[in-house]
């Protein structure tokens, strides 16, 4: 009995970056946006870990509109693997530089080279990709996207399919997370 207790405590218990919830088989990408690391695990065992950038949980207020620049937790998988990926930058990064939004067909939206050479979409405007500021990777800095280093990034474009589950989520609570339940209403990104 005494056995099937400590077995059950072991088979609870969390791997470093990889929580209880995540499955034990095939290929699975977690962040933790505690640490700010992203693992890569195949069949439980880590392949490898790395620094990442995540959201810096900052808003954005211009006139009656808000964005909340923070990386959504939970359970996602790769919806589609983009090489060279070309970023249509939306309305809050023109208000950001403090320049006119312009209409949403613009060529100034496209912006070639900032996301690095490969990003994986997550759904809901949220991607793994590289960068062109490789200072931030490890830091609270992006408006959601999860940045990589491109090491990490190339390994998970070799290893990750379409259909790969993703999990973020946060090893320890933090007082961000507790004061964000009443701002489910902003804009996300």
């Amino acid at each position: 009995m005494i056995a099937l207790v400590l077995a059950a405590t072991i088979l609870s218990t969390d791997i470093e970056g990889l929580p209880a919830e995540a499955p034990r088989s095939g290929t699975v990408i977690t962040v933790d946006l505690s640490t700010n690391q992203a693992y890569l695990f195949r069949d439980g065992a880590l392949v490898r870990k790395s620094l990442a950038a995540t959201g810096s949980e900052k808003i954005l207020k211009h006139g009656r509109r808000v964005w909340w620049f923070r990386t959504p937790r939970g359970r996602y998988s790769v919806l589609a693997k983009i090489k060279d990926p070309i970023w249509t930058k939306p309305d809050w990064a023109f208000v950001e530089e403090g320049k006119i939004v312009p209409a949403g067909d613009s060529p100034l939206r496209q912006e070639k080279g900032k996301l690095g050479k490969y990003a994986l979409d997550l759904g809901e405007r949220v991607m793994i990709h590289g960068t062109n500021e490789p200072a931030s990777i490890g830091k609270k800095v992006t408006h959601g996207c999860i940045r990589l280093p491109h090491d990490m990034l190339s390994l998970l474009w070799k290893e990750a399919d379409v259909g790969t589950e993703v999990i973020i989520f946060e090893s320890r609570i933090s007082e961000t997370a507790v004061a964000s339940r009443g701002l489910n209403d902003l804009e996300m990104r």
